[in-house]
């Protein structure tokens, strides 16, 4: 029979009289549980409350079968917020010795929950730790898994500026080699000092295109062609790879008229060779030094949005925040997102969590992403209101419907599929929470087909908040 000193032991039962403890004896049905065994799956409806009353249990869960199993030891209560709110077990119980349980069928349970006072407030108690940690536990998912997702946006953001600074270098050796070899045939062809100045004046040609298209491009394409058969007639090597550096950089056959009718064909091509390879070199150069620039950029803008190595509060420029957090997404927008800027810059600055409300304008921009399916506008407007900051982001999708509309911000709801991969519910209620509660502000939404608008305001006078955590037995 089982003692009734052991059942008081645990925390749901401690304030029981022995009276009701007996009672609650009486209604327990015990059994012994051998090592390896299954109590309970993960997914089952939970219909009793489970004792451990001698040995120890295993916790696992499917989606993190590669952590380790949490333990526990007797005596132990589980089950209890499952048999409450009437959902499947989130995690397999398993034997990890051999173990002595007991269970406490559903209709027991609820008498007992109705008839008893102290039974009734423990098992509140363990509701409210159990569903503030468990917000908090969804609200670190979702945290790691926008981790995940930026740091995924922000590797294929730096791999462009990346391969091309590496593309540069790689080829630059070559390019020094060929410039020499290029000078030294200068130097031998004895070429007179104004044709000298001449190329000097075309080595510094700066007027390199990229990225040229349609019209643009056909012009080129016709201009490189002939340029090439004219530098063929006067015998300069290789004219099919030096009239499109030539022609990039805008020097063409009228440029170079004067100087072929100067010089000997020796020397023509020796001064053709050593400017392309002057203006080649001068373009890998640029090439790396864009490319590094945009590395820095993205790295200023990423260590900006996260406030490393800052504290936690900060008087910050709010449009500083937005234009970090539309760098740090560039790789979401670019798919086909317009981003149009209303800014008044009169706003003063506002002492605020600058890293958490980052989180907030990432999770309305994503959010208007989506709704968008990554094609549309995005508008962001700020102002000054009666004694806050407005901050409104607006996107012109489809809208949301009118009945999701008052739940947007509650925990867990989402009107995405559940199977999409990444539909938690906890995207715009975490925004409301740093908003609300650690910046003492407001956040609101409205919508109709073609415009939706997130609008936060957030105090001049800076009220902030401490978080406030919570934990969670197995109970």
């Amino acid at each position: 029979m089982i003692d009734l000193e052991k059942l008081g032991m645990m925390p749901v039962f401690a304030e029981l009289t022995r009276e009701r403890l007996q009672w609650l004896r009486d209604h327990l049905a015990e059994s012994a549980v051998k090592a390896g065994q299954v109590l309970i799956d993960e997914g089952e409806m939970c219909t009793s409350l489970l004792l451990l009353l001698d040995g120890e249990l295993t916790s696992t869960r499917r989606a993190e079968g590669h952590l380790p199993s949490e333990r526990y030891s007797a005596p132990e209560v589980f089950g209890t917020p499952c048999l409450v709110a009437a959902i499947p077990y989130p995690s397999t119980l398993r034997a990890a010795t051999d173990c002595g349980v007991a269970r406490l069928a559903g209709p027991a349970f609820r008498e007992l929950f109705m008839s008893s006072g102290p039974f009734n407030q423990a098992v509140a108690r363990v509701m409210a730790d159990w569903l503030t940690t468990l917000e908090a536990a969804g609200q670190n998912r979702e945290k790691l898994a926008a981790l995940g997702k930026l740091a995924a946006g922000l590797a294929h953001e730096m791999n462009n500026p990346v391969s091309a600074v590496i593309r540069a270098l790689d080829c630059m050796p070559d390019g020094l080699d060929a410039l020499q070899d290029a000078s030294l045939a200068l130097g031998r062809s004895a070429l007179p000092r104004d044709a000298l100045d001449a190329l000097q004046t075309l080595a510094r040609s700066r007027g390199a295109q990229t990225g040229m298209t349609g019209a643009n491009s056909l012009r080129q394409s016709e201009a490189e062609a002939q340029l090439g058969d004219w530098l063929g007639a006067h015998h300069v090597t290789r004219p099919w790879l030096a009239a499109p550096c030539l022609v990039a950089h805008g020097i063409g056959v009228d440029e170079l008229m004067r100087l072929a009718s100067s010089l000997n064909a020796e020397q023509f091509d020796a001064g053709i060779r050593w400017t392309v390879e002057v203006l080649e070199l001068h373009s890998l150069i640029q090439e790396a030094m864009r490319g590094s620039a945009r590395i820095a950029e993205i790295v200023k803008a990423t260590k900006a949005y996260s406030y490393m190595d800052q504290a936690p509060q900060q008087e910050v420029d709010v449009h500083d925040g937005i234009e970090d957090t539309l760098i740090v997404m560039a790789h979401e927008l670019k798919r086909g997102v317009t981003v149009t800027r209303n800014y008044d810059r009169g706003l003063p600055r506002l002492q605020v969590y600058g890293s958490e409300l980052n989180q907030v304008w990432t999770r309305i921009v994503e959010n208007a992403i989506d709704a968008m399916k990554g094609q549309g506008e995005l508008t962001i407007r700020t102002r000054r209101g009666t004694d806050c900051a407005v901050v409104e982001i607006s996107d012109n999708g489809p809208g949301i419907a009118p009945e999701a509309v008052p739940h947007l911000f509650e925990p867990f709801f989402t009107s995405k599929p559940a199977n999409n991969g990444h539909a938690r519910g906890l995207g715009l209620h975490i925004a409301y929470r740093i908003v609300v509660h650690r910046h003492g502000g407001t956040i609101q939404v409205d919508s109709r087909p073609g415009q939706t608008t997130f609008r936060v305001t957030l105090p001049l006078g800076g009220v902030l908040t401490t978080p406030v955590t919570g934990r969670i037995g197995p109970n």
